[in-house]
């Protein structure tokens, strides 16, 4: 919407009025719309740098929207083998793996894809849906919590922009996972999932104030589970929580006004948890992800989430003072100790990347962090309001400011990342998409990465969290086949042994022509500049990659693959 200069007789009153009633009309404050569209810009400014990128240095961008790509190359690939075989499979690994991973927004992807959009762009297209999402989400929690316009504004503000430094490994950084704005960047699934959480905790809170039972919050807190599991494990601890806490007001009721108060949390918790039960199975019934769990452990210390969440966490204690007004002031007091309790519980077997526990955690520290100030004596401070703003200013300016300044180090075109290619490995890649002969391909770990997303095949190595077991030593083993520093024999008995029907050779100064080492294996050799791809007779067997090996007790036991 466009404001032109209005007439000097209409005046700067009638001009304010006018432009206000439309937005008085759709019930959101222009203040409300410019968080929106401040968080809208933040989120593309990765593709656009992206875009820059490849067009200044005649590249090809394989599509990646973040600072770690391998997420994003692990979404692509799902999106490929659901558009081919309904459910998704892994298809970093050679040996074939079951079709057997069901998550609806890469369904959704995949129907797109299968009609004939790039896998990039329907996963790109989840970008504003996750965006416009969240914003309502919060939007929602805030306006059910908080009733003056000011404090409403600053907890948005704070719940969609609130960025802070830490100590990260050791350096100076920041924790990307606790913050929205950061998390736009490549990772719409968490988005949506918290979306769908706070969403949920407001329907939950309104069946309950009405005394109803509603299928509204379970099928948000599925949804939640589905997308991204940590936030509906959340919600499931969170209800239950708050349900305990206020026991003794349903208790206190006759038989059939216990049953009737009982109905919305069990309807709730058995619905978020049917996603849960799937996860569950799936890393104990499919070889994969049972490998990929365990992959996907690390360390992350806890000191620097808190000094991370400390400009935000310690004025939202003020907010756990006194009983919480309603329910969903209640749940949102349970918030932070459940992200705790989840990242916990990250760390044990049964799951693994804890930092995705405080995914959202901004949205109740915001909504009590304001809360409270409003209700301590910090509210009667001189000029309280104008301390108030350049407060949440620091809380929101700088660590975004930050997160664009180092977004070039992580994303500029560097050799060995396959976020861009060059044009040769593009038109190779492209080759291997359109052709109809079944089969995967070996390649070094940068290309093997991009290889899944931009043709559909499998490849041997390329992501260690699914590229396992023994992701790196086959990594190098590859590195050595293509640098010409493999005996012949050795070379012919790697290709064979592993399964491929198609060699990829990039642009690598290293990578040397095969043909002479390999022999007769080879039955087609197509060269696309500096990229060549040979293709190999009928290959036998893999017995790599999760194949029976020696010393791998999980893959040994399932004879599935």
């Amino acid at each position: 919407m466009s404001v032109h200069s209005p007439p000097v007789a209409a005046g700067p009153e009638s001009l304010t009025r006018r432009i206000a009633v439309p937005y008085r009309r759709l019930g959101v404050d222009p203040a409300e719309l410019g968080v929106l569209a401040a968080f809208a810009l933040f989120s593309v400014w990765i593709v656009a740098l992206d875009l820059v990128n490849a067009s200044d240095r005649g590249l090809v961008w394989t599509g990646t929207d973040g600072f770690f790509i391998v997420d994003q190359m692990q979404y692509l690939a799902w999106i490929q083998s659901a558009a081919h075989h309904l459910l998704s499979s892994n298809l970093f690994v050679l040996r074939p793996t079951p079709a057997d991973y069901f998550q609806p927004a890469i369904e959704l992807s995949a129907a797109l894809t299968a009609l004939g959009i790039a896998p990039w762009l329907s996963l790109l297209l989840w970008k504003p849906v996750a965006v416009v999402g969240l914003f309502a989400a919060a939007r929602a929690v805030v306006h059910r919590c908080l009733g003056g316009r000011a404090q409403r504004r600053a907890a948005l503000t704070l719940a969609i922009l609130f960025g802070s430094f830490s100590v990260v490994y050791g350096a100076f950084g920041i924790v990307g996972d606790m913050m929205p704005t950061w998390l736009s960047w490549g990772y719409p699934f968490g988005l949506m999932a918290v979306a769908a959480l706070a969403y949920a905790l407001v329907r939950y809170d309104r069946a309950r104030a009405d005394g109803r039972w509603s299928w509204g919050p379970g099928l948000l807190g599925a949804l939640a589970s589905a997308l991204h599991p940590w936030q509906g494990e959340t919600l499931i601890l969170i209800v239950l929580g708050a349900e305990l806490w206020r026991a003794r007001e349903w208790a206190a009721g006759s038989p059939a006004d216990r049953r009737r108060a009982l109905t919305l949390p069990a309807l709730t918790l058995v619905l978020t948890g049917a996603p849960l039960l799937y996860y569950l199975l799936l890393g104990h019934l499919d070889v994969s992800w049972g490998l990929a769990r365990d992959a996907s452990k690390h360390a992350f210390s806890l000191v620097s989430v808190a000094i991370g969440a400390a400009p935000l966490a310690l004025p939202a204690l003020l907010g756990y003072r006194g009983r919480s007004e309603s329910r969903l002031e209640l749940m949102l007091r349970l918030w932070p100790p459940v992200a705790l309790a989840i990242w916990v519980f990250s760390a044990t077997g049964l799951s693994a990347t804890p930092l995705h526990a405080f995914n959202g955690i901004t949205i109740p520290l915001s909504v009590l962090a304001v809360g409270g100030v409003q209700r301590s004596r910090l509210r009667s401070l001189p000029r309280g309001r104008a301390i108030a703003w350049l407060a949440i200013a620091a809380g929101t300016i700088p660590a975004n400011a930050y997160a664009i300044a180092v977004s070039h180090t992580f994303v500029r075109p560097t050799p060995g990342n396959a976020n861009f290619i060059t044009r040769d490995e593009g038109a190779a890649l492209a080759y291997l998409a359109r052709d109809p002969t079944p089969g995967g391909v070996l390649t070094r770990f940068y290309l093997g990465e991009a290889v899944p997303a931009r043709t559909g095949r499998r490849t041997f190595v390329g992501d260690c969290l699914w590229s396992e077991p023994r992701c790196m030593p086959r990594s190098l083993a590859a590195d050595a086949l293509f640098e010409g520093r493999d005996r012949p024999a050795v070379a012919r008995a790697f290709v064979r042994d592993s399964g491929a029907r198609f060699l990829l050779a990039g642009c690598s100064p290293q990578d040397v022509p095969l043909r002479g080492e390999l022999g007769a294996m080879v039955v087609a050799v197509r060269r696309f500049g500096c990229a060549t791809v040979y293709e190999l007779g009928r290959p036998s067997a893999p017995t790599g990659p999760l194949a029976q090996l020696t010393g791998d007790a999980s893959v040994r036991a399932s004879r599935r693959q």
